[in-house]
This record gives structure tokens, C-alpha cells and sequence, in this order.
């Protein structure tokens, strides 16, 4: 596989597994060196390492809560002090809502904000110091298709992967000048962790697959496909955009 990111230090947050862990893996296999966190699947972060590392790849891999500023600073000083740069950042972690809006209390309405919101917010300001000086960087920040439209029971989820994209706009344009790249990907239904359950059902996964012009659930290879574009050099002139990755579903979301 053609090396686009030799010598560069990636992060990825949310490796335990799925899109955070694919896309570890295809960093790694092209060349980058990873620093990698997760917070409650501390083995498959551990699996991730060792899967980087089988790649050929350097790895730091550490528990880090994402809620959290201390804890990310100290991750981003770690990766410093390791590589020392940071050239790119793939703000992965992210949890689920399936609770309908009248039942939300403040702390399922503060645990999914903070993971999908307050945690792209902390990291990109952990990192921007480093690019700013390097005068080059590379952002992807994962949100979703459901930041484009709603679904039923996912109110706050809804928001939290909306007001994403618009702080990746938002960023987007006060970085401008200094030569960092910030984008985001929204996934459709993909195979993972937050998935799993749901697509376990045979006529819930009937049902999506009816609903998605390419017929079948995307695979996290697929979403990291998408975020190593956006942080190689064909993607330098893609800058405060939102790449849907979801087979075409949002094409045909109210026709059936």
C-alpha cells in the first residue's frame, strides 16, 4: 500500500474498535506513527495496539476519558513527548441515544454531548498549538448521517453529531492561514459496537438494507478509506466539508 503518510504522527481517538480501530490501521499501514485511546474497552484498545504494531507501525496506546480536558492534554503532551509533533487528529470517540426526547434526563443529555461534542472541543484545541507552529495539520472529525437528519429516539444524538459539523465548519474557517486541513465524515450504518445489537435483528438489518441504494451496512474499512483521503495530500483543498460515507441512503431517505 502506497506509504502517503510516512513519519506522520497520527491520533485516534475511540481505537478500540470499529472505524476508530480501522482507521488506526490504515494510518499504520501507510506509513504513520499512532497514538491511540480509548476509555471503557480498555482490551480492544490493547488489541488495536497490537495490531498496529504487527502492521510495522509504532504505537502509543493509553486510557483516556474524553469528557475530560486534564486527561487529554496530558494524552496530547504524551504523544509529544513520544513523536514529538502531532500532524494529524481523528476525533473517532463517539457514544450512542436510544431514549425518545420526553424520557432524556441531564446525564444522558451530558454523557452523549460531552463524548460527541465536548471531546472534539478539547482535543482540537490540544493539538491546533503544534500545527499552528508547523504551519501544517490534518483534522477529521467523525460525525454522522443522523447530524444531517433525525431520527426517532436519537434527539440528542441528533444534535450532538449536528452541532459537530458545524464546529468542524467553525474551525475550519479560524484555522484558516495556517495551512490545517479540517473536515469531518458522517457515516451511514456501518458494522460496529453501536450497532452490533441493532443489526443482530435479521428484519431490523432487512429493513436498512431496503433503505440504502447499495443494499448492504458499510464496513468500517470503508469509513477509514474516507478519513485517509481527507488527511492525504489529494484532499489539501478540501477544507470545512462533510464527506457522507452511507452507500446513498440520505439519497433516499423519504421515498419508501
Amino acid at each position: 500500500m502506497e506509504s502517503r503518510f510516512r513519519e506522520q504522527v497520527a491520533i485516534v481517538t475511540g481505537a478500540s474498535s470499529g472505524i476508530g480501530r480501522a482507521a488506526a490501521l490504515r494510518f499504520a499501514r501507510e506509513g504513520a506513527r499512532l497514538a491511540i485511546c480509548a476509555n471503557r474497552n480498555v482490551d480492544g484498545l490493547e488489541q488495536t495496539r497490537r495490531a498496529v504494531e504487527d502492521a510495522g507501525a509504532e504505537c502509543l496506546a493509553l486510557k483516556v476519558d474524553v469528557r475530560e480536558r486534564p486527561a487529554i492534554d496530558t494524552f496530547v503532551q504524551s504523544t509529544l513527548e513520544r513523536y514529538g509533533t502531532v500532524d494529524i487528529l481523528v476525533n473517532n470517540a463517539g457514544t450512542a441515544q436510544f431514549v425518545p426526547f420526553a424520557h432524556i434526563d441531564d446525564n444522558e443529555y451530558e454523557r452523549v454531548m460531552d463524548t460527541n461534542v465536548r471531546s472534539v472541543f478539547y482535543f482540537c484545541q490540544a493539538v491546533l498549538p503544534t500545527m499552528k507552529t508547523n504551519n501544517r495539520g490534518k483534522i477529521v472529525n467523525v460525525t454522522s448521517v443522523m447530524g444531517e437528519v433525525a431520527a426517532q429516539g436519537q434527539s440528542i444524538y441528533n444534535a450532538s453529531k449536528g452541532a459537530a459539523k458545524v464546529l468542524t465548519q467553525a474551525i475550519a474557517v479560524d484555522v484558516s492561514g495556517y495551512n490545517i486541513n479540517v473536515n469531518a465524515v458522517a457515516p451511514g450504518m456501518v458494522v460496529t459496537n453501536l450497532t452490533e445489537r441493532m443489526l443482530a435483528n435479521e428484519a431490523m438489518q432487512k429493513w436498512f438494507t431496503s433503505r440504502i441504494p447499495q443494499r448492504r451496512i458499510g464496513q468500517p474499512d470503508e469509513i477509514a478509506g474516507a478519513v485517509a483521503f481527507l488527511c492525504s495530500p489529494d484532499a489539501a483543498y478540501v477544507h470545512g466539508a462533510t464527506l457522507v460515507v452511507d452507500g446513498g441512503m440520505l439519497c433516499t431517505r423519504d421515498s419508501e
